[in-house]
């Protein structure tokens, strides 16, 4: 099944868009044609909609003219946002593919046209003589204009025109004729409106695009057609030659839920195919040297069409002080231009030279055409330049990259002072790296640095500021392209400098101090330094904290922000007792931003809910964790029902991680629909875009397969189990670095599986897998994963002892408690659990050796430790423990009485020698 896509600003109309039937689909093709004009957030948003296919297989073609940096920076987001792999395929010249001539393609467009159009003879019509030479008929659609041209030509005994412009000369004459036709007096019905103003309407068209019936009335008053008729006359005129499209059916698919159903309620259809009313402006307009009528009107109808409003803004035609169709008006004079240089240079460059927002009111893609004109004037591009955002912005960082690398080849090899040099440089890397060109931005922070470093040197105290900008965007930049360990030198580097400079002053350079410690601190998380992150995570929220109390409505997004961080990485080295006040602080803060504005806040809200839940979850606040997940939902749920394809994955995560808190208050039956829906909303979501929510898809069933677990239903959870480690297996395969952990992790959760079900001995070959995996990983950061080897030795001295290997259980249920024990001693909050966890499994071990004394040192010692942590938080580990210890009593009462007074310096207590219950562990 293929299905058009169509841009909301093309479908001027509230009909809804009915998704068609995909069950007897083998898949969907999505084309977009003139993609390079669509908004990058709406591109990636119909990348990633969820509406599109269903569940069959979907891929969407791109078809646009221009490359370079539009296409470079579109793939990057595509890479980045949402883990797409992109292919660019250039169309060369047919010819060159296929093997078909040119002569032959016309030849076989000539007789198609001659045939549909009924002239007979047009069959013998000869190819025009620049066919095969000239470079505009390497484009089909040109060598199709001229094989209609050539029919229509020997309709009419004439010549066929002879280079592509006469051909649309010839075919914009017809049109004309087309006109006069219709208002012939001879029709029994004659057009009240004129063939002259006929084709200031058609010009018009050209520029504006489709509008709505208030809009196209004040588009053609805008434009002063020269006409006695009403402007609404006009208009019915217009539609009467150029129908709306697809006015009697259903349209394509848009990604808002357009369609042409209703097409009758827009006017002023432009001249298709877009290139002849491209040709159309430019024959129109004074300039040229072709034989084409020109209009003196047109010499001042773009500038009328796109002069800001004489009155207040708001009114038919007016959007913030700019008319609705300036953005068409820009791109279609921008892409006109490239053909023809009088249009440039009398039309295009004066018109953005008086009013550059108009450039960039066009959006990203039409900037980076302006930029690739060869006669464009750098000045005009300067004044573009000037008023692009700062900041990151989906749609004009596109154009912004590009004219920052015109304007930075223009300027560089005319400029000798290093400190502008590095600016330039400076400025460029930011514009790449906001489009994703992430390995060029790297190339022009390190032109910058070095040159910074260079002035620096000669003068500190003026270019210490920048260079310390430098210093902080290298690290980014770095972090970006995976080299997170250089990145961690930069970041220190940026911090060091920071200090220095607020040293000199303070009020200019904390809030700077303050970024880069942020920025620090994640940089060490990432790369496993957990607690030296925490320590610049704490004194960036106590800067922070400062600059809020000079300055809160600058500097309170900033602080909320930092508190989650910093709670997060609080979490990950154990302390999450002080992070939950940190989340919680996070969360009071996001609601209050969310009270001043909710749209811009709402989605942190969200994620800050979810940190905090999960932090309670942690420190055994599990009824409140469930709370708060609760309200995190609703919320994701208010979000999706706002925008379901930017929200979505969220949504999916947050049901994961509550299915999860769920289980732990008990709620185990509830819990398995909740992590179902999270596998399925994952499973929709990766086959609308594989790459991206693949790796959701894996968590989230290894998740469900425990959650199956839990309620007895294990047959399903095994099945679920074996999809995620397919799943990791295929993201390691793809990218071992960035999926080796998980893949680790789900071998890890599927031995455990298969040994539910009996299957030990597989259970052993799978869990021996996770720990190799995990030592590969320790070795590799034995900070950062030295954690998770512990519990897979744990756990595969269970599976081991399953199987009756007892001598290698043991080892492994030693060396855990070993590298448990040293974790423990480094960070006992964070650890000591997973420390009575291997005591306790260490003691299962023994005891099924028949070691009870032994057995009973290591249960003994869970229960004297188990002390140091709350009681609700270790409650069935304990629970486990004591219930070894009675099994082990009641083998060797004697042994065991006297290893656990050893132990304890007490007698055992009278629970211990009560029966144990059936099940040991």
């Amino acid at each position: 099944m293929v299905l058009a896509a169509h841009h909301r600003r093309d479908r001027s109309t509230a009909a809804d868009f009915e998704v068609p039937v995909f069950d007897e689909a083998a898949g969907v093709l999505v084309v977009v044609d003139y993609a390079e004009r669509w908004d990058t957030a709406d591109l990636l948003t119909l990348l990633r909609d969820a509406h599109v296919s269903g569940r069959v297989p979907v891929r969407v073609l791109l078809l646009a003219r221009p490359a370079g940096t539009w296409w470079d920076s579109l793939k990057g987001r595509m890479q980045r946002d949402l883990g797409l792999v992109p292919s660019r395929r250039e169309l060369a010249p047919l010819e060159r593919e296929s093997g078909i001539t040119r002569a032959g393609l016309f030849a076989v467009a000539r007789d198609r046209f001659a045939e549909l159009l009924r002239v007979p003879g047009a069959g013998a019509a000869a190819a025009p003589p620049a066919l095969e030479r000239h470079d505009a008929y390497q484009l089909v659609l040109t060598v199709h204009m001229a094989a209609l041209a050539a029919v229509l030509a020997a309709e009419r005994g004439q010549d066929a025109p002879v280079d592509p412009a006469r051909v649309s000369e010839f075919l914009l004459a017809r049109e004309r004729d087309h006109w006069e036709a219709m208002a012939s007096p001879r029709r029994e019905k004659p057009l009240a409106t004129s063939p002259e103003a006929m084709g200031q309407i058609v010009y018009t068209a050209t520029l504006t695009g489709r509008l709505g019936y208030d809009d196209g009335k004040a588009a053609l008053a805008r434009a002063e057609v020269e006409s006695t008729q009403a402007i609404g006359q006009l208009l019915k005129d217009h539609a009467l030659c150029y129908p709306p499209a697809a006015a009697s059916g259903p349209g394509p698919a848009s990604p808002e839920g357009g369609s042409a159903a209703h097409a009758s309620a827009t006017v002023l259809e432009p001249l298709y195919p877009d290139r002849l009313g491209e040709d159309f402006l430019a024959l129109s307009t004074p300039g040229h040297s072709y034989d084409f009528p020109v209009d003196l009107w047109a010499q001042t109808a773009s500038a009328r069409l796109l002069a800001p409003p004489a009155g207040a803004d708001g009114g038919p035609g007016e959007h913030g002080g700019v008319p609705v169709w300036a953005r068409h008006a820009v791109t279609t004079l921008i892409e006109a231009a490239h053909r023809w240089p009088h249009l440039a240079q009398r039309q295009l460059y004066p018109l953005l030279a008086a009013a550059p927002h108009l450039a960039v009111h066009a959006g990203g893609a039409a900037l980076a055409r302006l930029a690739e004109l060869d006669d464009v004037d750098v000045e005009l591009l300067a004044a573009v330049e000037a008023l692009l955002p700062g900041h990151r912005h989906i749609d004009l960082d596109i154009g912004a990259a590009a004219i920052a690398s015109r304007l930075a080849g223009h300027w560089l090899p005319a400029v000798t002072d290093p400190a502008i040099r590095a600016q330039i440089h400076d400025t460029l890397a930011l514009r790449l790296f906001r489009v994703g060109m992430h390995t060029r931005a790297l190339a022009e922070g390190n032109q910058a640095l070095r040159l910074w470093h260079q002035v620096a040197a000669l003068n500190r105290a003026a270019h210490l500021p920048d260079l310390v900008i430098s210093v902080h965007n290298q690290a980014t930049f770095l972090a970006e392209v995976g080299r997170r360990v250089e990145a961690v030198s930069f970041s220190e580097e940026a911090v060091r400098l920071y200090g220095e400079l607020v040293e000199l002053d303070r009020d200019a350079y904390l809030p700077g101090l303050a970024g880069s410690l942020d920025n620090h601190a994640l940089l060490l998380g990432e790369v496993g330094r957990r607690a030296e992150a925490v320590g610049f995570g704490e004194e960036a929220v106590r800067l922070l904290g400062e600059l809020v109390e000079l300055d809160r409505g600058a500097y309170l997004p900033g602080l909320a922000c930092s508190l989650n961080v910093h709670a997060l990485l609080l979490g990950e080295v154990g302390r999450r007792a002080e992070a939950v006040g940190f989340s919680e602080e996070a969360v009071r803060l996001y609601g209050e931003l969310v009270e001043l504005n909710r749209d811009a806040y709402l989605p942190d809200l969200a994620c800050s809910l979810n940190n905090h839940a999960n932090l309670l979850a942690e420190i055994g606040r599990r009824a409140e964790a469930v709370l708060f997940g609760e309200e995190e939902l609703r919320l994701q749920g208010e979000l999706v029902e706002l925008n379901r394809d930017a929200y979505l994955p969220d949504l999916a995560k947050s049901l994961n991680n509550h299915a999860l808190r769920l289980a732990e208050v008990g709620r185990r039956v509830e819990a398995v629909s909740f992590s179902e829906e999270a596998v399925r909303l994952y499973g929709e979501l990766a086959t609308l875009n594989r790459d991206a929510y693949l790796p959701g898809l894996a968590i989230s069933s290894s998740n469900h397969a425990l959650r199956l677990a839990e309620v007895g239903r294990r047959a399903e959870a095994l099945l679920v189990s074996e999809q995620a480690v397919r799943l990791q297996g295929e993201l390691a395969t793809l990218n071992r670095d960035a999926y080796l952990l998980g893949l680790a992790n789900s071998l890890s959760n599927h031995a455990v599986r298969l040994g539910e079900v009996g299957r030990r001995a597989e259970a052993v070959l799978v869990s021996e897998q996770a720990v190799r995996l995990r030592r590969e990983l320790a070795a590799l950061n034995r900070e950062a994963y030295l954690p998770g080897l512990a519990m897979s030795l744990n756990n595969h001295a269970s599976r081991v002892g399953d199987v009756g290997r007892r001598a290698e259980a043991l080892l492994a249920g030693e060396e855990a408690v070993r590298v448990h024990r040293e974790l423990a001693e480094l960070n006992p909050d964070a650890y000591l659990p997973d420390y009575l966890q291997s005591l306790v499994t260490r003691g299962y071990v023994l005891l099924e050796n028949s070691r009870f004394r032994a057995a009973t040192t290591s249960l003994a010692e869970a229960l004297l430790a188990s002390r140091e942590l709350p009681e609700d938080a270790v409650q069935s580990l304990v629970g486990v423990a004591a219930n070894l210890l009675r099994l082990a009593y009641a083998r060797d009462a004697s042994a065991v009485a006297d290893e656990f007074r050893v132990v304890t310096g007490q007698d055992i207590p009278v629970w211990m020698k009560q029966p144990p219950s059936a099940t040991a562990n």
